[in-house]
């Protein structure tokens, strides 16, 4: 007879489809409500058309270019719940969201990089959230869904920074020192399995339904 911890449960972990502040080079964070654009809802529908995904549960940031993404891969799909939790959503970048490149925003991003590089996940943009922050939130999230929802197969779609932070955090050979290496374009999709109480990667940053989509950076 099978317990909880034995029971295997999927996680199709996706970020959200391109917006304006993508293509122009904006930073978006947790305090922008930016919804799609003509790209981004391509972007999402490809991945839709790509992988049929059989799920039994969504959730999304309450964001709103995670919750559109989320409504069109479950388009197809009849009474698939989707619920949606504030602790998906992206990294505060606190006084610098909504702004675009700029030597000011430039300087204020190396000085986080090199905090972070030198262990201080601690540093705090102004306004903003730390990365320890962003990880404890992140993996209250994912304990409580996955908690509730053992043995089943789950889709999550939330954002870049979060998921890298997050799948930094679970998976094995990973901390938030090599979080950079869990590259996430627009829709990526990250296959993960729960069981025995560890995390395994069955498959990172799958992009291959944007072959015919030019590169969506941050």
């Amino acid at each position: 007879m099978n317990t909880r911890d034995d029971l295997e449960t999927t996680l199709y972990v996706v970020r959200h489809g391109e917006t304006e502040f993508n293509r122009n080079h904006m930073v978006q964070g947790r305090g922008i409500d930016a919804p799609l654009n003509e790209k981004g809802v391509s972007q999402a529908k490809a991945l839709a058309r790509f992988k049929d995904l059989v799920v039994d549960v969504a959730y999304s940031s309450t964001l709103l270019r995670a919750k559109q993404t989320a409504r069109i891969l479950l388009e197809r799909k009849e009474n698939i719940p989707l619920g949606y939790l504030r602790d998906l959503e992206e990294m505060s970048w606190g006084i610098y969201e909504g702004m675009s490149q700029s030597e000011e925003l430039k300087s204020a991003f190396r000085e986080m990089k090199n905090a972070w590089t030198q262990g201080d996940y601690g540093f705090r943009i102004e306004q903003g959230e730390t990365l320890l922050e962003v990880q404890k939130r992140g993996v209250n999230a994912l304990n409580y869904i996955v908690n509730r929802h053992a043995g089943q197969k789950i889709l999550l779609v939330s954002h870049g920074r979060f998921i890298r932070v997050l799948l930094a955090s679970i998976l094995e050979g990973y901390d938030l020192s090599r979080m950079n290496e869990l590259r996430q374009d627009n829709t990526a999709f990250n296959h993960i399995v729960f069981n025995n109480g560890r995390y395994r990667a069955e498959n990172l940053q799958c992009v291959l339904h944007l072959s015919d989509h030019s590169e969506a950076l941050n």
